[in-house]
C-alpha cells in the first residue's frame, strides 16, 4: 500500500510516460468576464493530457501521446507544436471526417468556465501499437474529458486495463462534468470505477463537488479513498492542496506563488512537476511540492504552455531536496 512518504523506482523503459486523451485549441478570452460576455479570444495549445506531456518533456522526460486530431489546419498546428516539443507521436491519429476539438475558456484567476466543441478526439481507436507504447512506458496517464463519449471512452478503458495488468503506474485526473456525458450523472459510475484502479488522482474542489456533491475537503478525501483511490491530491485553489493516502493524517501544502495571471492549465503543470518528481525518485510528499512549484511558475503567464524554467532551477528556487539515491543528475 502506497503512503505519502514512499518513493518509487522504475524499470528502464523507452518512455517515462504515455498519455491517452485530447489535444485541442484553447480559445482563451482577453477579458476577465463571464464567458457569454467575452468578445475577444486568443488561440492557445490545449488539452489536459497534451499539456502534461509537453510540460514533462520540458522537464527532461521522454513522453508519448495517444490522441486523434482532424485532418485540418488546426490539427496541423497542434501536431507541429507537439513535434517541436519532442513528444513521440507514433500513436497520433488523423480523422478524415471530424474536426480538431476546440474549447472556449474565460480568462480567470479562479476556476474558469468553458464551452467545448468536440470532434476527432471522440474517435480515438485502439491498436496494437498503442498497447506496445504502454508496455514501454513507466507511467500511464489519462483524464476524464476523453472518457465522456464513445468510442474514445471504451478504448480508454481498454488502455487503462492493459496498463494496470502490466503493472504500470496509473495516474488519473477525475474531472467529471455530467454535462459532457450523454448519460449525465450516471457517468460518475465509470469515473468511480477508474478511481479504484488509479495509483494517483488529482481532483480539485470543483471536481469533488461534481462527483460527490457539497461537502468538506476532509470528507471528500474519505469518499475518494472509499471508492478505492490510493493517493489523493485534492487541490484547493489559492489555499494549496491536501495530500492523503487514507492511512496517515492528510498533509496540507500551501501554494508557492500568490502572483496569478491565468490559472488555465495550472492543474496540468502540477501533474507534470509531480510525476517528474515521482520518476526522479522523490518521496510522494516531496513530488507534490515539486508539482506546486511548477504550477507556481505556470500561473504567472497566460495559456497552458506558458514558460517553465529548467527542472534544476525550479528545484533550487523552491529548495526542494532530492533524496540520496534519486536520479536528478541523470
Amino acid at each position: 500500500m502506497l503512503t505519502i512518504h514512499d518513493s518509487l523506482t522504475f524499470e528502464k523503459n523507452d518512455f517515462d510516460i504515455t498519455a491517452y486523451g485530447e489535444v485541442l485549441l484553447d480559445m482563451i478570452s482577453r477579458e476577465e468576464a463571464p464567458l457569454k460576455e467575452c468578445a475577444n479570444f486568443t488561440r492557445y495549445f490545449g488539452g489536459s493530457p497534451a499539456n502534461v506531456l509537453v510540460n514533462m518533456q520540458r522537464l527532461e522526460n521522454k513522453t508519448a501521446f495517444i490522441s486523434r486530431v482532424g485532418k485540418d489546419e488546426f490539427g496541423e498546428y497542434l501536431t507541429e507544436i507537439l513535434e517541436k516539443e519532442g513528444v513521440n507521436l507514433d500513436c497520433l491519429q488523423h480523422d478524415q471526417e471530424e474536426g480538431t476539438p476546440i474549447i472556449f475558456v474565460n480568462k480567470s484567476k479562479e476556476t474558469p468556465s468553458w464551452l467545448a466543441y468536440r470532434g476527432a478526439d471522440i474517435n480515438i481507436e485502439i491498436t496494437e501499437k498503442i498497447y506496445s507504447k504502454i508496455d514501454n512506458s513507466s507511467i500511464f496517464f489519462t483524464g476524464s474529458f476523453i472518457l465522456s463519449k464513445n468510442p474514445a471512452r471504451a478504448n480508454a478503458i481498454k488502455a487503462v486495463e492493459h496498463a494496470v495488468k502490466k503493472n504500470k503506474l496509473f495516474a488519473f485526473d477525475p474531472s467529471f462534468r455530467a454535462i459532457l456525458w450523454p448519460e449525465g450523472n450516471k457517468g460518475s459510475e465509470i469515473i468511480r470505477e477508474l478511481l479504484a484502479q488509479a495509483d494517483f488522482i488529482k481532483p480539485s474542489l470543483d471536481d469533488a463537488y461534481h462527483l460527490y456533491g457539497q461537502d468538506h475537503p476532509e470528507n471528500y478525501l474519505k469518499k475518494y479513498h472509499n471508492d478505492g483511490a490510493k493517493i489523493v491530491i485534492l487541490t484547493l485553489g489559492k489555499d494549496g492542496l491536501l495530500l492523503s493516502d487514507g492511512k496517515n493524517e492528510p498533509v496540507h501544502i500551501p501554494v508557492f506563488s500568490e502572483k496569478v495571471v491565468d490559472v488555465t492549465g495550472a492543474g496540468d503543470s502540477f501533474w507534470s512537476g509531480f510525476l517528474t518528481g515521482i520518476l526522479k525518485g522523490l518521496p510522494i510528499i516531496e513530488a507534490a511540492k515539486l508539482g506546486n512549484a511548477v504550477a507556481a511558475f505556470k500561473i504567472q503567464g497566460v495559456g497552458a504552455l506558458s514558460s517553465v524554467p529548467p527542472l534544476m532551477e525550479i528545484i533550487s528556487y523552491y529548495d526542494i531536496q532530492p533524496i540520496e539515491g534519486g536520479n536528478f543528475n541523470e
